[in-house]
């Protein structure tokens, strides 16, 4: 039987685009003779919605798409994601009141509905398993199977029971499931052993799962899980994942396709790119084909989120408005945006101060000339100065000192920026990285503004490796290879240091490397939280860690410097909250991304008893690295 892989770039909110490159690859799939095509989770009207699912006039849009799809089946099966609401016995329009919709994978053939072996609800199989974490909130929206089941007081398995598809003198048993039915060691269900029970010849499951850093990893070894736990009943799945980009409105999600086929041992025969690229590939359900992973998945990631949010949101055409410091960040960002856009849509502007640096400024201009985009310069020093003379005008005569003084020049430059993009009619790019963002290191209405943030789910050592891949990526250095740091054996030197350049040699308080690290370990672990990390430290596990050389750099093996330096970080993470929440949406590539993945509340940081008792025994030990 030969299968057509449907990688499909789901344009969430935009069903007639999704149904236009559907029936594109249906056509095409037909033409090479291929028996059934396969497409992604919700590959009609997108997952990531939202409280859009909660519109009746939308729900029904999509409803109606499903006939419409069936009707292209009269020469090739098609098994496709949609929402549904059709009857399911007790379930239909009454849950608690609400609506009843279910997240369904649809199976028809000669324009009908697939028929399933023991005849319940052709040609629909509803998810049963729901991710109700990170930015998903399946069981706000939809119906699982289980309750389903439950409602209509049948067995929790009646739902999963094999579809009968029979074409050119060739009958299979296809068990179908949807995304988390395969991730089911945490539920009380598992559909994947269900259909393995029922000898079913292959399994499908249509997902649509956002990528973050190791997430390719995690599915094979769930494959594996799965080979390990049932052997030689182990059966081929078929694993069609959707590309491109959805967001929640603060996290912009990249799905990177990856789709596979997978032999009964867990070995990959057929791959589609995990390059976060639409593409119809072929498979006999036998013979392996190779496929290159993507290599520098990350840049890739950042790269193609730049471009899908700017095509999906805002059509495609604006110019994109940066502000070009000659710092890391905003270098790093101006050569994500030509890579994405091209360099005739992105305009830098320097905006110097008298507190920045000749040699900043210079790097700033080399970028831009580098990169061949647009680019002016100039200074802020009247708006500075104009400023402080109003301020003193209403009684403020210290407005020229400390922090004040800081954000109003960052102040100043976030609303020339703004001018700058309402006299080119475009958009600005945010600057901010994922540590800086934790800590609270930026100006509210200065450097915090923009209509996306590329970089904030990035911690700064990253970016070191991110600009040496664009500068691969050009082939040239267009990112000044000054602002990355040379680690030697015991020492971390720079050329030009980390910096606002907000007042005199002013440099970024972070510890690069160690914070780097501490950071992602708190937002990604939250179960955890200081503790654990104090735990770490307490039982000296951390001597063990990749992360021992930079404690021991920056003098943190002293039992007084760490508690000092662990409390600083927790208590600017937990005073900075105001302003994540008025971020600018950024693109997700870790687990633990601010916004709807590390959601937050603003609340006082109070130590807890067990908290002071670590804290208590960590200030008795002595310097012990």
């Amino acid at each position: 039987m030969k299968l057509a892989i449907g990688q499909l770039n789901v344009k969430a909110g935009n069903p007639s685009l999704n149904l236009l490159a559907m029936k594109r690859m249906i056509d095409e799939a037909v033409a090479a003779q291929a028996d059934l095509i396969i497409f992604p989770e919700m590959a009609v009207g997108g997952y990531i919605l939202q409280d859009k699912w909660l519109d009746h006039d939308w729900l029904n849009t999509l409803i109606q798409a499903n006939e419409l799809i069936k009707s292209w089946s009269e020469n090739i099966g098609i098994i496709w994601g949609n929402a549904i609401t059709e009857t399911f016995g007790n379930a239909n329009n009454n849950r608690d009141g609400r609506p009843f919709r279910a997240n369904a994978a649809l199976f028809a053939y000669q324009n009908t509905y697939v028929k399933r072996v023991n005849g319940l609800f052709d040609g629909h199989y509803v998810k049963h398993c729901f991710p109700d974490y990170r930015f998903f909130d399946d069981s706000r929206f939809f119906m699982s199977g289980v309750e389903i089941a439950a409602l209509n007081k049948w067995k929790v398995s009646s739902l999963i029971n094999p579809f009968v598809f029979s074409r050119n003198n060739e009958t299979v048993k296809i068990g179908l499931e949807v995304c988390e039915d395969l991730w089911s060691k945490d539920y009380s269900i598992d559909p994947t052993a269900l259909y393995i029970e029922q000898k079913v010849d292959f399994i499908v499951n249509i997902s649509s799962s956002p990528w973050t850093q190791r997430k390719e990893i995690s599915r094979t070894r769930r494959i594996q899980e799965h080979v390990s736990e049932h052997g030689s009943e182990m059966v081929p799945i078929i694993y069609v994942n959707a590309c491109g980009m959805q967001n929640t409105g603060k996290n912009v999600l990249m799905f990177d396709g990856d789709s596979t086929v997978y032999a009964k041992d867990g070995t990959a025969l057929v791959e589609c790119n995990d390059s976060f690229r639409e593409e119809l590939l072929f498979s006999d359900l036998k013979n392996k084909t190779e496929t290159e992973p993507c290599e520098n998945k990350l840049l890739c990631a950042l790269i193609e989120g730049v471009r899908q949010f700017d095509n999906q949101i805002l059509g495609g055409k604006l110019p994109w408005i940066i502000g070009c410091s000659g710092g890391l960040d905003s270098s790093v960002n101006a050569a994500l945006l030509v890579a994405a856009l091209g360099k005739d849509r992105v305009i830098g502007y320097n905006m110097a101060s008298q507190f920045n640096q000749l040699k900043t400024i210079q790097i700033a201009k080399n970028l831009a000339d580098r990169l061949d985009i647009r680019y002016r310069e100039g200074s802020i020093e009247e708006l500075v100065d104009a400023t402080l003379s109003t301020m003193q005008a209403y009684g403020y005569q210290n407005a020229d000192q400390g922090l004040v003084h800081e954000n109003i020049q960052a102040r100043m430059r976030g609303h020339l920026l703004s001018t700058f993009a309402a006299m080119e009619g475009g958009v600005i790019c945010n600057n901010g990285n994922k540590i800086e963002l934790a800590l609270g290191y930026c100006t509210l209405y200065g450097d915090s503004i923009g209509a996306l943030s590329p970089l904030g789910d990035c911690t700064k050592v990253q970016l070191f490796d991110l600009a040496r891949q664009l500068n691969q990526y050009f082939g040239h250095e267009v990112i000044s290879e000054d602002l990355l740091p040379q680690v030697l054996s015991t020492t971390l030197e720079w050329e030009v240091a980390p910096s606002a350049e907000l007042k005199d040699n002013q440099l970024d308080p972070m510890k690069w490397f160690y914070h780097d690290w501490l950071i992602q370990t708190l937002i990604e672990y939250p179960t955890h939280g200081p503790i654990y990390v104090m735990n770490l430290y307490l039982n000296e596990q951390w001597k063990l860690l990749p992360v021992a050389r930079w404690i021991a750099y920056y003098h943190l093996d002293d039992p007084k410097n760490f508690m000092d330096d662990l409390e600083w970080v927790i208590t600017n993470w937990q005073k900075a909250v105001f302003k994540r929440i008025q971020y600018p949406p950024l693109i997700t590539v870790s687990r633990g991304s601010f916004g709807s993945d590390y959601r937050e509340s603003q609340i006082r940081w109070e130590r807890s008893e067990d908290y002071e008792k670590l804290k208590k025994k960590i200030l008795s030990k002595t310097a012990s690295y």
